[in-house]
């Protein structure tokens, strides 16, 4: 055989192979991830779905650098995957049919990750790394917010967080309006600061929704994406109906933040749920001399009013939950006392305004705030006209 007939055998048989690799991929994404590590460490790959993500593969990473590779089956829906460390760290991949996504990054700083072949991927990276800069913002001016001496400062730092909050609005605003198609804009629609605070979380924000869910919808009718927004819409619907019914009598009557957190044994308790008792809704904490020692005399004055419609609704501002738990422990405490997951952030105390500690508010049985720092004999002489 001459040299240039065997050039022409070679280069088909090429041509074969490519061909069969294209195929047999078709069906599947391929994952590469090459992490560095100082240490031994656990990768794991899942697939997150609308309203859960299911764990689908893990590797051993040995110190140094590692390189993994992992094959799933991919259906013609793109799909999320998280990648993941057992010692911390996260990050989201968005994949389609037959891509081959190569992923790098130091285990030590998982955000600074580089990603190729996966258009998606980097716009979820974008996305990401935006709402992680916008969301270490609003923790600090959180923070700041709590130790903030004067009225001034806390109006000037609220100021900043609604600014903060509305510049990430329109920055992802803009983005799911230029990428109605894309699934990374569900994602973005998503997106929250803590479990109580939405980055889009108003009535006009429906529109947005439905744009996204119809676009969906026509894509991949059966998703669960799908499914799962068209339910948020038939939900949120319905209480921005019931809101414009209830409006007349909502604007008549006073009302003030409800609140409803978590007891030691993991029990939400909300304020709202004691209307017709009078409520001292106290903050403190157990490291405070003061608390504690304002918390003696409630001890009686309790007692004593407790079985006349008299309850406590005590937030604890204690950073260490076993300090919390064990001065319970210890002073068998009856009344009620709540702790948020994370007290420096506490969104208690920015709906009360706490700026020292203790600080209480006494609630009537219609849920309007008659007084506040209220303590020993004035406490008792109020809740006498109050619960006669």
């Amino acid at each position: 055989m001459n040299s240039k007939h065997s050039r022409v055998i070679s280069a088909s048989l090429l041509v074969l192979t490519l061909f069969i690799l294209s195929c047999s991929n078709g069906s599947k994404v391929i994952i590469k991830v090459a992490v560095k590590s100082a240490e031994k460490n656990m990768l794991y790959i899942s697939r997150i779905d609308f309203s859960k993500t299911t764990p689908l593969d893990s590797a051993k990473i040995s110190s140094g650098e590692s390189i993994k590779k992992f094959k799933m089956p991919q259906g013609n829906e793109p799909t999320f995957y998280t990648i993941s460390l057992k010692n911390g760290g996260a990050l989201t991949l968005l994949a389609n049919k037959g891509e081959v996504i190569s992923v790098k990054f130091d285990a030590q700083n998982i955000g600074s990750y580089e990603v190729v072949g996966s258009k998606e991927s980097l716009k979820v990276k974008e996305l990401a790394q935006s709402f992680g800069r916008s969301k270490q913002t609003i923790d600090r001016l959180s923070k700041q917010y709590i130790q903030a001496q004067t009225d001034a400062e806390r109006e000037a730092i609220g100021r900043q967080f609604q600014a903060e909050i509305d510049s990430q609005r329109s920055s992802c605003s803009k983005f799911i309006w230029a990428n109605p198609m894309s699934k990374v804009s569900i994602m973005a629609l998503y997106q929250k600061y803590n479990d109580d605070l939405y980055l889009f979380d108003r009535a006009e924000d429906l529109t947005l929704l439905k744009m996204v869910a119809s676009a969906w919808r026509a894509l991949y009718p059966e998703s669960d994406y799908t499914k799962g927004m068209l339910e948020d819409i038939v939900r949120i619907d319905k209480i921005i109906a019931s809101n414009k019914l209830s409006k007349l009598i909502s604007e008549a009557e006073p009302s003030i933040p409800d609140l409803n957190i978590p007891d030691k044994n993991g029990n939400t308790i909300k304020l709202s749920s004691l209307k017709g008792k009078v409520v001292l809704l106290d903050f403190f904490t157990a490291s405070s001399t003061s608390s504690l020692l304002d918390n003696r005399e409630l001890m009686n004055i309790y007692n004593t009013f407790k079985t006349r419609g008299f309850e406590v609704y005590q937030v604890s501002l204690d950073a260490d939950k076993n300090e919390w738990l064990n001065y319970l422990g210890n002073t068998g405490v009856a009344w009620i006392s709540v702790r948020e997951a994370d007290p420096s952030r506490s969104a208690a105390a920015l709906q009360y305004n706490v700026t020292q500690l203790p600080t209480n508010y006494l609630i009537d049985k219609n849920f309007n705030i008659v007084d506040k720092n209220i303590y020993g004999e004035r406490l008792k002489e109020k809740l006498n006209v109050l619960l006669r």
